[in-house]
């Protein structure tokens, strides 16, 4: 089971020089609460300011994004959106709030939704590198892996050495079964990137897609080692184990998954065939 890139929405830039001090102290407040993930904090003095600056206001639209991504973080999901939506009436050519608007549709399933929004955004910026990176995911669980890989290789015509760019080109690889490359690949990034615990797990999702269990759980242990809260590793150890015909060490490695906030379908499910 691999982690996939997915960039966070963040508090845009609002230019506050014409509108006062008292709605850059608002403003400023904000930014505060947001870094102390006080996120109903964030939501009540961006509407105070929203209410101080006007309809007419240059950077409305601005403030209605921020609300947004506060109120994605709080996962109040449709609330969200519907600040989202607001923002992009008041400004319909912002690439900022059209990548953060994709991303939330596909946080609520909304895949062609979030692919006509990032479609949207790269007519803007043609050559957006988190833009691309974030649509070739989509394009990717849309089962269009051409499209996601054609966005990933125009990444890496700019930097032949992004690491995202390369780690989300081999799990599509790896999807369709080149395990050979996949492992070529994720030894040399290995060696460039010997601390991230993604590339050890990525590669023994490979190895234990190889029947090669051995290597499988040298590789996933090491993730483990680098990052014990990787909750993802342990997931991925799950799958190993249950592979070796262990699934009472599997359980266990599920267990420690969810206590670190893996809670989807398809854990619980691994759950209850362990139990089995």
């Amino acid at each position: 089971m691999k982690k996939t890139f997915v960039a966070l929405a963040a508090l845009l830039i609002v230019n506050l020089v014409s509108t006062g001090q008292t709605a850059k102290e608002y403003d400023q407040k904000a930014s505060e609460c947001f870094s102390k993930k006080d996120y109903k904090c964030v939501i009540e003095n961006l509407r105070a300011e929203i209410k101080l600056v006007g309809e007419n206001y240059g950077d409305l639209y601005l403030l209605y994004a921020n609300i947004g991504t506060a109120q994605r973080r709080l996962g109040n999901l449709n609330e969200a959106l519907d600040s989202y939506n607001k923002a992009l009436e008041l400004r319909n050519n912002s690439s900022d709030v059209l990548f953060n608007r994709a991303s939330l549709k596909r946080q609520m399933n909304d895949l062609d939704g979030s692919l006509a929004d990032f479609d949207k955004a790269l007519l803007i910026n043609p050559n957006d590198r988190d833009l691309l990176l974030n649509r070739s995911v989509t394009r990717k669980m849309l089962r269009d892996t051409i499209g996601a890989e054609n966005d990933l290789l125009k990444i890496l015509e700019v930097d032949p050495k992004d690491f995202q760019a390369l780690t989300n080109l081999t799990n599509i690889r790896v999807a369709r079964g080149d395990y050979e490359t996949a492992v070529t690949t994720y030894n040399k990034l290995i060696t460039d990137n010997p601390y991230e615990p993604i590339l050890y797990n990525n590669r023994a999702d490979v190895y234990s897609r190889m029947k090669d269990y051995k290597k499988a759980i040298v590789d996933v242990d090491k993730a483990i080692d680098l990052d014990p809260k990787y909750s993802n590793a342990y997931v991925t150890k799950a799958e190993i184990l249950i592979g070796m015909g262990d699934k009472k060490k599997a359980l266990k490695s599920l267990q420690n998954a969810v206590k670190l906030g893996e809670t989807t379908t398809y854990v619980y499910k691994l759950i209850d065939d362990c139990n089995k």
